[in-house]
């Protein structure tokens, strides 16, 4: 995943495990996609032309991602493997705009939340679709119990310390963990404070899941709803150290005032 700073904080989400170091997050313990399955993933590229951070097509024209995902100068979509040219699915688009929430704070890892919008619209396939916001339409859900199983999907690292980003689409199922339990001093022992627009979300079980290096911004999938994006953890796969997201639905109506406002 891509950090604010080159500094030293990362997302550890279960299978995607993102290290906060500029350029990485990988998935760990997951398996691969099937090609084009999850349409509304977004690979995301800086302006030197490295893949660094995932995102979420929410609109034909946004994509939601975490703010240290900066500089950000490309996005492509219908993507499957990266090294593969896949003329027949992918769609790039180049960011008009960058919009990260005006009270994201790197050190506490607060806010972590970004808009891209796209200089023209996506067309809609197969391979390309957009994953709304939850709540459109109703009353949101604006929390996601303890022990409610999730995916988290990235191209990022597949180990912890690993060097390169995964070539596929990788996918890992996590756990959210009570906050208290997150904040304690066998977790996170309040460094960052687990707030309540977070969620913590890792492996359980003896399974080592998690996001890494280059998962950050990608999205956090319960039951078929986008309830969370890769923000930050300690390395990757560590049970104790679970992936922190930011949690959507307390987003909601900043995600549609930007996009109102810049449309």
């Amino acid at each position: 995943m891509v950090l604010p700073t080159a500094a030293s904080f990362w997302t550890s989400a279960v299978i995607l495990l993102f290290v906060y170091c500029g350029d990485c997050v990988e998935i760990i313990g997951g398996q691969e996609v099937k090609p084009h399955s999850l349409p509304y993933m977004a690979l995301l590229e800086n302006k030197n032309g490295s893949k660094v951070c995932g995102g979420i097509l929410i609109h034909q024209q946004w994509v939601l991602t975490a703010a240290h995902c900066a500089t950000i100068s490309r996005v492509l979509l219908g993507v499957h493997s990266i090294k593969q040219q896949e003329t027949d699915t992918r769609q790039i688009r180049k960011v008009k705009r960058q919009v990260s929430h005006a009270s994201y704070n790197p050190k506490a890892i607060n806010n972590d939340v970004m808009l891209l919008k796209l200089d023209k619209k996506v067309k809609t396939t197969e391979a390309v679709k957009v994953l709304k916001v939850p709540g459109a339409g109703k009353k949101p859900v604006n929390d996601v119990p303890a022990g409610t199983v999730c995916s988290v999907s990235g191209w990022g690292h597949t180990r912890n310390n690993g060097k390169v980003m995964s070539d596929v689409l990788r996918y890992a199922n996590v756990t959210v963990i009570d906050r208290q339990k997150c904040n304690s001093a066998e977790y996170y022992n309040m460094n960052p404070i687990i707030t309540n627009n977070m969620l913590c979300a890792g492996s359980v079980e003896k399974t080592r899941q998690d996001s890494c290096q280059g998962d950050s911004g990608g999205p956090l999938v319960c039951k078929g709803v986008l309830q969370g994006v890769v923000s930050y953890g300690t390395k990757c796969g560590i049970k104790k150290r679970p992936g922190v997201y930011t949690l959507v639905s307390k987003y909601r109506d900043w995600i549609n005032e930007t996009m109102r406002k810049y449309s």
